[in-house]
């Protein structure tokens, strides 16, 4: 009789628990981009099989958009690039009626780095319709991607990409030789300072306005292509990347520049700062956090990603991470260095879905440091701490 009472108290409370769930619908579960999107099943297929260029960017993001106005929206930033083209920022929102911790990722500073913009967009494709990243990377987090900063270069390397290489040095010097022959790597922007002159570009992430020019005795010349510019934030695309960085403020909690390394068997996770070997206040917690994620975003061979401060391996002023963390102060700033082909086959579909694979996993390790070094969304069942 008591075991009777019993379940019919239980089903009673179901019951009316249903019923309020009915007619008063919490907010988030209406608003929830669980709610919204479309899921997709084979989630973990590579959808862009194409080293994407300028355009198919802009058409896969703003499709993204268009299929998901209340979550996704596209924004172009200001000033264009000096070949007119606008740099494109996708904001990812499961709940814009509410402020959450936001995640800030931006690729293709360099021009070389062809796999970026892939790995970007195939995160954010991941995001909005797969449902095995909705708990815990999309529905607790904003995101902010910018995918391709320097699509100028992009555009440049890719075209070349069938010419026989020569010496970066000699290519920028001799206008002739430039007629059938590519530069052996290209790092800069195209922007030309001075239309008479034979050599052009500055490199972007050495054009930012933190300890500009504070790792060298005296400024590359404009051949190089690590000239910083004539000034801090002398180029369009670092322009257009502060205007958006500091619109969105302290709403950005981590901040990841996708980059490449173009050493074979040398990947890294770094932390600022690049331009002193002076440790920031908070260098345990970015090494903890880069540790868990190497840890789980182990190579195919074995090999670890190596974490550590950016001045050991060189110093280097004037960077993205070291400006978004001194000027902006974000507090947790990597960057993330995959290993990357200059010049890559452009057919050759495996080295692109390795790159793409490794970028996006190591993006999301990175978040899932984060929140076991904050405990967030964890509950503990004797002394083991469980994600939810």
């Amino acid at each position: 009789m008591l075991l009777q009472v019993k379940i019919y108290l239980i089903a009673t409370m179901y019951f009316f628990g249903a019923l309020f769930i009915l007619l008063f619908p919490p907010r988030n579960y209406v608003m929830s981009g669980a709610k919204m999107r479309k899921v997709r099943s084979a989630i973990e297929i590579l959808r862009f099989m194409n080293y994407l260029d300028f355009k198919t960017l802009i058409n896969i993001a703003e499709n993204i958009a268009r299929e998901n106005q209340e979550i996704a929206r596209v924004i172009y930033l200001t000033p264009r690039t000096s070949n007119n083209r606008s740099i494109l920022a996708l904001e990812l929102q499961s709940d814009k009626q509410s402020t959450k911790p936001g995640i800030l990722v931006i690729g293709t500073l360099n021009g070389m780095t062809w796999g970026t913009p892939n790995a970007i967009m195939e995160l954010a494709d991941k995001l909005v319709y797969g449902s095995n990243y909705q708990t815990p990377f999309f529905n607790d987090y904003d995101w902010f991607l910018v995918p391709l900063v320097n699509p100028d270069a992009l555009q440049f390397t890719q075209e070349l990409r069938t010419l026989r290489p020569l010496k970066v040095e000699e290519w920028c010097r001799n206008i002739t030789a430039r007629v059938d022959t590519r530069p052996s790597f290209w790092y800069k922007n195209l922007q030309k300072e001075n239309i008479n002159e034979t050599c052009f570009g500055t490199n972007i992430n050495r054009n930012f306005a933190y300890h500009w020019q504070d790792d060298v005795h005296r400024t590359p010349v404009l051949c190089s292509q690590y000239y910083p510019g004539n000034k801090p934030f002398s180029t369009p695309e670092s322009q257009a990347l502060r205007s958006y960085i500091h619109r969105l403020g302290d709403r950005i909690h981590l901040a990841i520049h996708l980059h490449a390394s173009f050493e074979h068997k040398k990947e890294y996770i770094l932390y600022p700062w690049q331009y002193s070997l002076r440790q920031p206040s908070n260098y345990r917690t970015l090494q903890a956090i880069g540790e868990y994620a190497a840890r789980n975003s182990r190579l195919r061979d074995g090999r670890l990603y190596e974490v550590h401060q950016g001045s050991n391996d060189a110093r280097v002023a004037g960077t993205l991470s070291d400006y978004i963390a001194g000027v902006v102060g974000t507090e947790l700033v990597y960057v993330v260095k995959p290993y990357h082909q200059l010049f890559p086959n452009y057919t050759d579909m495996v080295t692109l879905e390795t790159y793409v694979t490794k970028s996006i996993t190591t993006i999301l390790s990175l978040v899932r440091g984060w929140r076991k070094s904050t405990k967030l969304n964890t509950l503990s069942f004797f002394g083991r701490d469980v994600e939810f």
